[in-house]
């Protein structure tokens, strides 16, 4: 592409659809309810995209918990104001957004916590941080029971009969009857585990009932005789759990793994890892036979009953986002560089999203050749670099196969690039230990899938590269790196404020010192190479972006217009424009030539901290702080296209109004102009209707409007009434319409009393600047006569 980007707008986004909390199942289970800080977003698993969103993004209040009754048809969301708010799912939710049915304040004293509904949907139980369990009769509205607990609420159940079970936090088991009239509420108490109890379960066709608990064990009660039949060790602190069709018992916790238990025993059924993090939630769906786990890292992981393998993978939230990298023959997928130690593979069609374990800290910079797009390198600041292969299996759809690493820097490798070539391919990283090291590829091709052993460290288990070269590069922390066209030279930027230019000697793969470009008065945090000229640009914290002659070395262009730290730029149409984005979060589009800003983007609420290009320059990817990925795609033609249809219309309404002017088809002219809802087109026609030899047509005409055009013109009124010089117009054409139209159809117009008002004002400031006029006039001939007689 060719033509000059004058503008970009969104395609499509990853936005932050789960920031902890509670996720419920829909009825038919093929949509997620989860909990975003003061909404609920409402995810279709089929896309992974949320659908809708159920409540007010600008609302103040944050979200504590939320609840669905059996039949799926009834939200529940407690806000941390202790106010509930029911909303009504409809049987299709894409056809019907649900509706808010009613609101009430709950009168704890802290925020609710739990929330469950018996089996009749009827009776709903709210625990709260002031120890405290309500117990609410929907129907009638009212509580029934105030409960008070020894200790923070975790986990509410209803039993048979009418008993609701209690968990606290301190690991009390408290046994209520809450049936209207029993002469006891609190029936017994088990003091069977001393943590956290963190679910309650109800074993299918009994009166027993599970509680899991952090203290690593399980223990089984009967809610009619109230003893304990046994308490057994599961050997993991369990944060969730969840009973199966097959009515055996599933749990996950601090190790990552779900885990399938016979509930009698504790015999380990089957047990598979599915996170490398904590899981902090788990639940069934009996219409899709599926479980849905959460982990500690926010991401949805919804599973296979029968295999337990991943079906789908949601990223909930991604925090700060530092590198994201186009990778496959078709740019099919995006690698997304984040604060975990885990990348995220998104299919960038459907966005189903596949985490990928390799490092142990953050991942800091994802980057992927042009002579192999199957190919990705990434770099963390566990002080590592991974080479990967992206490749499609029969079980998953696509995943990342680690071939080799890279080890060698001291401190964490903060960017890298690859060569343009694959005849002598390289790899160049940098570091906050203020070096640069080149380490030899070889062919891609012959690269081997490495073999990995989960229980041993990642890294150590890969093949390792040879770094053939290192030089310190900079006196301070290095921040970017990027190769020329030609693989010739390498350009960095520190924290020192310098650039540096490096050659490479791609036979002997060794760097040598090719010169300095100073002139930037703060870090500089990004450096590009122009691909058809000898030009660099490099970004600053000082808010500017300065363009290189690397032949000479010599600064051709320093650009303005940023208000805080540049942090990235790319070269697009043929080195002709430049795009960069900033710590505010804008984007702007620069025109080299003429150094002016085509276009400024108000992109991300935050620092953007990567900014890339798709192969045609059609698209363009940004991320940054605020968790957010945006896909952006050229508009400048769509938007040329669109003004140009735009002045085609006017011209030809303007031609299609002049002739009936000429026609003296005045009648329809004003009909036209009103339905184009032009003020000036009317005001010419109205002026041709009070021209003298057509006084009586204003009338006739105005006899044949509608209601919806009277409505119109007496906006247009208003408008007219504002200027002394259209003001004449104006109070004909009112004058017109009240003489014509009913006082009572007048008065039942919308919006006739708002006109009416307008009018007033300035009809009286009008009629006040005829009377001095009338009085200036008078007094004129009065002097002009005296004038004369004294003559």
């Amino acid at each position: 592409m060719t033509e000059p980007i004058k503008e970009i707008a969104t395609k499509r986004s990853v936005e932050a659809v789960y920031t902890g909390g509670t996720v419920r199942w829909s009825a038919n289970g093929q949509k997620l309810f989860s909990t975003c800080t003061n909404v609920v977003k409402v995810i279709d698993l089929e896309d992974n995209s949320a659908s809708y969103t159920i409540g007010d993004s600008d609302d103040e209040l944050r979200i504590t918990c939320t609840a669905i009754d059996k039949n799926r048809n009834r939200l529940l969301v407690a806000y941390n104001n202790q106010v509930i708010r029911e909303y009504s799912i409809p049987l299709d939710p894409s056809m019907n957004n649900p509706e808010l049915a009613r609101t009430w304040k709950t009168m704890h004293i802290a925020p609710i916590l739990v929330m469950e509904f018996d089996e009749g949907g009827n009776i709903l139980a709210t625990g709260a941080a002031d120890h405290v369990v309500k117990v609410w009769n929907l129907t009638e509205q009212q509580c029934t029971h105030t409960l008070k607990g020894p200790a923070v609420v975790s986990a509410i159940l209803f039993g048979k009969n009418e008993k609701l079970v209690v968990g606290y936090i301190e690991g009390q088991l408290h046994l209520y009857n809450i049936m209207i009239g029993a002469p006891k509420k609190h029936v017994n108490t088990w003091n069977n585990h001393n943590s956290h109890i963190t679910a309650l379960l109800q074993v299918p066709d009994s009166r027993y009932i599970v509680a899991l608990s952090r203290d690593q064990t399980m223990s089984i009660h009967e809610t009619e005789t109230q003893e304990t039949l046994r308490v057994l060790p599961l050997y993991e602190s369990i944060e969730s759990g969840a009973i199966g069709h097959n009515g055996n018992l599933f749990t996950v916790g601090e190790e990552g793994f779900v885990k399938e238990w016979v509930i009698e025993s504790a015999k380990l059924l089957r047990k598979k890892r599915i996170s490398s993090s904590q899981i902090d939630d788990v639940s069934y769906d009996v219409v899709s036979n599926r479980f849905l786990a959460v982990s500690a890292e926010q991401n949805l992981i919804v599973l296979d009953f029968d295999s337990l393998n991943i079906i789908r993978q949601i990223v909930g939230f991604h925090d700060e986002i530092y590198s994201c990298c186009l990778l496959g023959k078709e740019e099919t997928h995006m690698a997304v560089a984040s604060n975990t130690s885990e990348i995220r593979l998104y299919n960038t069609k459907t966005l189903d999203c596949h985490l990928v374990r390799g490092h142990t800290e953050s991942v800091l910079s994802v980057v992927s050749p042009l002579w192999d797009t199957s190919l990705l390198a990434s770099c963390s600041k566990d002080n590592s670099i991974i080479i990967w292969r992206l490749v499609s299996t029969p079980e998953e759809s696509s995943t990342l196969i680690p071939l080799c690493a890279a080890t060698g820097h001291s401190n964490t490798v903060t960017s890298l690039a690859i060569s343009n070539s694959a005849r002598a391919s390289f790899l160049a990283s940098v570091s906050s230990d203020c070096t640069i090291k080149l380490w030899e590829l070889g062919d891609s091709a012959k690269m081997k899938d490495a073999s990995i052993d989960g229980e041993r460290d990642f890294v150590e288990q890969l093949p390792k590269l040879t770094c053939s070269s290192t030089m310190v590069a900079h006196g301070k922390d290095v921040n970017c790196v990027d190769i020329s066209e030609s693989d010739a030279l390498i350009a960095t930027g520190g924290m020192d404020k310098l650039v540096k230019l490096w050659q490479v000697d791609t036979q002997k793969m060794q760097l040598g010192i090719a010169g300095t470009l100073s002139g930037h008065r703060r870090g500089v945090g990004d450096v590009k190479f122009a691909k058809h000229s000898h030009k660099l640009a490099s970004c600053s914290g000082d808010m500017t972006i300065k363009i290189w002659n690397i032949s000479e070395k010599s600064c051709l262009q320093t650009i303005t217009g940023h208000s805080c730290a540049v942090f990235r730029v790319i070269f697009v149409r043929n080195d002709a424009q430049l795009l960069s984005a900033d710590s505010a979060g804008i984007i702007k589009i620069w025109t080299l030539k003429t150094a002016d800003c085509e276009s400024s983007i108000d992109a991300h609420t935050d620092k953007i901290w990567s900014l890339s290009k798709n192969h045609d320059e059609s698209e363009f990817v940004t991320a940054g702080t605020d968790g957010r990925i945006i896909v952006w795609k050229d508009v400048t033609e769509e938007k040329q296209r669109v003004e140009d249809e735009k002045r085609r219309e006017a011209i030809e309404q303007d031609q299609t109004l002049t002739n009936l002017l000429s026609q003296k088809r005045f009648s329809d002219a004003l009909v036209f102009a009103l339905t184009l809802a032009k003020p000036f087109c009317a005001y010419k026609v109205v002026i041709a209707l009070m021209s003298e030899d057509t006084q009586e047509e204003l009338g006739s005409a105005i006899c044949r409007l509608d209601q919806r055009q009277i409505e119109i013109l007496l906006q247009f009124c208003v408008k007219w009434n504002t200027n002394s010089r259209h003001s004449p117009v104006a109070q004909r054409v009112f004058y017109e319409i009240i003489h014509i139209i009913e006082p009572d159809k007048l008065v039942a117009m919308p919006g006739a009393y708002g006109y009416i008002e307008s009018l007033l004002p300035y009809t009286q400031r009008h009629m006040d600047r005829l009377d001095r006029a009338k009085q200036d006039v008078s007094l004129f001939g009065f002097v002009w006569r005296q004038m004369r007689s004294a003559v």
